[in-house]
């Protein structure tokens, strides 16, 4: 894609839409740019009753497809979604029919690697559809909210991503909501922002905690974000401007994460479960019936869990006494003869929850030692399993020694933290005034030949004669630099007019810690293919020199990139993040 720069011309917007893509859960708020100080999460969802939660089921139902129709891509229709999704499948007949997808959020992780989805969808397609029907709904209830005062047009979207996401993820994800209609390929780059869970959230606890714990100037805060399905980090240091009414963050080091949220601990709850029933009972529980355990697990023994109380479970009819293992009935005194089944806090401990819960400390740890001073005042908990109170008194028992100042545990909003602060960021995306980068960025490019260092096998001979390396590695952005928000990198290159249509460049990225050379070195991946077409300049000849530069924007969650060939238009550069770049962080 090659296109003259929007930017410039960037539209007015009245109104910012945020959503919230959840593992297991997603959200979506707005708030209206005249008004920044009020931000409205969208409350009701379709088919839901009972129980009141502000978020909604990240869980779609397809038509089933034989193997045939699957491998046809683009196919399937997507029939029902969120609460509606679990209504539709409590129906064993329509279990046979359909297709219930969870957890399609995953798929976009590649170093999880993942088996394929089933009925033949890919990633992007899943996620395009689900966000196609939460985007549809949302609008819908927007125009209630203010009777279409304002045009589609107007609107600014912003879409959270766990901080441990690829590039490749996040360029799959903005590709994704062009696909379900947020936005088109056409609108202005800001028109859609990204922004990583952790920083949203910590803009919500800068918004709305600020008052209450009374930040003070250089205060540092970690943010620590545990949703359905990861953990993800960020610090930040909040500085007053010379407005004293007005702060600013800077990112003091690079975020991280790690897939280990509440979801997983549902999965070994499963397993505990398969264990402690044995398989002969387990066998005969309906889907149904497996369902509602489950349930009883998310919705009362996760959110209660303190580590010192045993919980009860009532098991179903169709599980009767001599099902359950014989063991099981001689050693615990917690089976009634109703059939009520006792979890220790030791075995939920040992078995559900201290796994999970210690990847998070360690994660917390790792952020903690990466701060440069170790200076640290708070941190914040926030998330659906962030509420968790046994988290919480891990947490404190493992700081309490350190110079940490208090350990917040948001008692409201903390499943919308991430949403609310994502609006609050498409609101103002200048809160933020620098990052640090993740790795070392560069691209490809021809060097001066030096024949001291450079080996023979990449010497060549340009059309002017002059002698060049190949396969050097040009530096953008190195691993841990502190990016200013709008910091453009400009770097000038030159090609020879009329002996190539296009400049083709790869970008590259590191973790190590050395800047590499060459780009074939160990430890250098290729993360995005770059076509720069070459536009037609009137009065220049044919191999006469066309000096360019290529302009890189790190600072941002995305990538962007421009070219000038000094033709007074600036072009944007659409950098296609088609390669595998599995990195630890």
């Amino acid at each position: 894609m090659f296109q003259a720069n929007q930017q410039q011309n960037s539209i007015d917007y009245k109104v910012v839409v945020a959503y919230d893509f959840g593992t297991t859960f997603s959200g979506a708020a707005y708030a209206f740019t005249s008004t920044p100080a009020e931000v409205f999460h969208i409350q009701r969802w379709p088919h839901k009753a009972g129980k009141f939660y502000p978020k909604v089921p990240t869980l779609s139902v397809y038509p089933l497809r034989n193997p045939q129709q699957q491998q046809q891509t683009g196919q399937s229709t997507l029939s029902h979604w969120g609460h509606s999704a679990i209504k539709k499948m409590l129906d064993p007949q329509a279990r046979k029919k359909n297709v219930l997808l969870s957890m399609f959020k995953l798929q976009l992780d590649e170093s999880l690697n993942l088996p394929p989805l089933e009925n033949g969808l890919t990633p992007i397609q899943a996620v395009a559809d689900y966000l196609a029907e939460l985007h549809k709904h949302t609008m819908e209830e927007l125009s209630v909210a203010f009777a279409d005062i304002y045009s589609p047009d107007t609107f600014r979207y912003c879409l959270t991503v766990p901080a441990l996401w690829s590039d490749r993820a996040k360029y799959l994800m903005r590709q994704a909501s062009i696909q379900a209609g947020l936005i088109t390929r056409s609108d202005p780059f800001d028109r859609l922002v990204l922004i990583s869970e952790p920083e949203a959230a910590a803009l919500y606890c800068e918004q709305t905690m600020g008052n209450q714990v009374q930040f003070q100037d250089n205060d540092r805060l970690m943010v620590c974000d545990v949703g359905g399905g990861t953990a993800d980090l960020i610090v930040f240091q909040v500085n007053f401007t010379d407005n004293a009414d007005k702060r600013i963050l800077k990112e003091v080091t690079k975020g991280i994460g790690e897939s280990c949220g509440g979801v997983f601990l549902d999965e070994r709850f499963y397993e505990l479960l398969q264990r402690k029933l044995g398989m002969r009972a387990m066998n005969k529980l309906k889907a149904r019936e497996v369902s509602d355990l489950m349930d009883t697990f998310i919705d009362k023994i996760k959110p209660a869990f303190d580590g010192l109380n045993d919980h009860y479970v009532t098991l179903p009819r169709s599980v009767a006494l001599n099902d359950l293992p014989t063991v099981l009935c001689a050693n615990d005194p917690g089976i009634s003869e109703e059939g009520i089944i006792r979890f220790s806090s030791r075995e939920l401990k040992e078995n559900v929850f201290d796994p999970i819960v210690d990847k998070i400390l360690s994660l917390i740890r790792l952020q903690y030692h990466q701060i440069p001073d170790g200076r640290l005042n708070y941190l914040f908990l926030v998330g659906g399993f962030g509420s968790s109170r046994y988290l919480y008194k891990k947490i404190q028992s493992a700081f309490q020694s350190t110079g940490v100042k208090q350990i917040v545990c948001l008692a409201e909003h903390a499943a919308l933290a991430v949403v609310r602060g994502a609006a609050y960021y498409g609101l103002n995306p200048h809160i933020v005034v620098s990052r640090v980068s993740r790795r070392t960025y560069g691209i490809n490019y021809t060097a001066p030949f030096d024949n001291r260092i450079d080996p023979l096998s990449k010497r060549i001979v340009r059309p002017d004669g002059t002698i060049r390396c190949k396969n050097r590695f040009f530096t953008f952005v190195k691993k841990n630099e502190e990016l200013p928000i709008d910091h453009c990198i400009r770097e000038d290159f030159f090609v020879y007019y009329g002996t190539q249509k296009s400049i083709n460049l790869v970008l590259y990225a590191t973790e190590n810690d050395t800047v590499p050379r060459y780009h074939d070195e160990p430890g250098v991946h290729q993360v995005a293919t770059i076509t720069i077409p070459i536009p037609t300049i009137p009065g220049m000849r044919i191999k006469e020199r066309l000096d360019h530069d290529v302009r890189m924007y790190f600072g941002s969650t995305e990538i962007r990139m421009e070219a000038d060939f000094g033709t007074g238009i600036i072009y944007d550069v659409n950098c296609v993040f088609d390669a595998i770049d599995n990195y630890g962080s």
